[in-house]
């Protein structure tokens, strides 16, 4: 069985060796050597070099979203997220290579909705909002955000994430609460709410 860490030391070997050495020229054995771990262990949990850099870009990512998951944060954790993958362009370009944009929006949507969610619960704290109004609200403001973001990645990351996260946050400032409310005071009619005729 490899050793617990070789993820860990595999990933930080990859981060090391990015620093000097294009993608295209990285060795699963310059990897294992640094990282103090055998071929095998780095084929027990990769594929290959693409499959470390998905795991390395989701991992990191992933994190970069989930440390601000509150209505006075979350603005920090989509910028920090952007700010990354333009620092890190040869990564994310053969990431998206690799899982193709479909994948990306999804594993993306994912992130952004784990944020989402507990920023709606917060919210919705004292309003009798439904379940199903409130995944719906949830819902509707990741598909806004993913939209921003799938539309940046396209364009090849060229634009400012500052400016960007900075006018996202701007529209959507105040839209959440904004929506809990109307939906609070006029809930979603369900097939078993039908009206009489």
């Amino acid at each position: 069985m490899p050793h617990p860490d070789a993820k860990t030391a595999l990933a930080r070997a990859l981060r090391d060796a990015l620093t000097t050495t294009p993608l295209s020229k990285v060795t699963v054995s310059g990897l294992t050597r640094s990282a103090g771990v055998t071929r095998q262990a780095f084929y027990y949990h990769f594929s290959d070099i693409r499959d470390l850099t998905v795991w390395v870009f989701k991992r990191e990512v992933g994190n970069q979203v989930a440390t601000h998951s509150t209505y006075d944060e979350w603005s920090d954790g989509l910028l920090a997220m952007l700010v990354w993958m333009q620092s890190h362009p040869e990564e994310t370009r053969s990431v998206l290579s690799s899982l193709g944009m479909e994948e990306i929006q999804i594993f993306l949507h994912k992130q952004l909705h784990s944020v989402m969610e507990p920023i709606v619960d917060e919210l919705s704290q004292g309003l009798r909002v439904t379940e199903g109004d409130r995944m719906f609200i949830a819902d509707h403001f990741t598909l806004c955000v993913l939209g921003h973001v799938s539309q940046w990645l396209s364009s090849g990351m060229t634009s400012d994430p500052y400016i960007l996260t900075e006018r996202i946050s701007r529209i959507l400032d105040g839209q959440v609460p904004h929506a809990l409310t109307t939906f609070a005071q006029k809930p979603t009619m369900t097939s078993d709410r039908k009206s009489v005729v």
